[in-house]
């Protein structure tokens, strides 16, 4: 049998692979926050998200600036600026919506305005999501037990 001195650093190596990266909190749009036209131009979230590297697990906060709100959609919804999806949240200057990406994240996530002409405007973002622990992220939980019994039952085997 493997001494015990090897379990606690393998308790520890198996927490960081699970846990991957320190999350990120990011405020949409900098200073100029979630806002529509004439604050901002077509292609001013794409500007800002372009050198960002988003991870599964981040925060993404929509801070609301004049009467705002907020849907996660499909491709087709971003690209025609309509939404069938329900709007997250809603608010007035100074509130915001808090949008934490899941964990197991992994490529794009499109945002829009449902407000008037808002998103036609360019009050819209989409941004490539990575996942924050690569290897991990195609494992179900029940691989993923199976593979911390196995290493675990390996290691006090031998």
């Amino acid at each position: 049998m493997v001494g015990s001195s090897l379990i606690g650093p393998l308790v520890i190596t198996m927490a960081c692979l699970l846990r991957g990266s320190m999350a990120a909190y990011y405020t949409v749009g900098g200073d100029v926050g979630w806002t529509s036209p004439p604050n901002i131009t077509s292609g001013f979230y794409d500007e800002w998200a372009a050198g960002k590297k988003l991870m599964g697990g981040d925060s993404l906060y929509f801070n609301y600036k004049g009467t705002q709100n907020l849907a996660v959609v499909s491709k087709e919804e971003y690209d025609r600026c309509k939404t069938a999806s329900k709007v997250l949240g809603e608010g007035e200057e100074g509130e915001g919506y808090g949008y934490r990406l899941p964990a197991n994240a992994d490529g794009m996530y499109y945002f829009i305005s449902t407000i008037k002409s808002h998103c036609e405007g360019g009050q819209k973002l989409a941004i490539n999501v990575a996942s924050s622990v690569p290897f991990m992220s195609s494992l179900s939980s029940d691989s993923l037990s199976v593979l911390v019994s196995t290493v675990l039952s390996a290691l006090l085997i031998h």
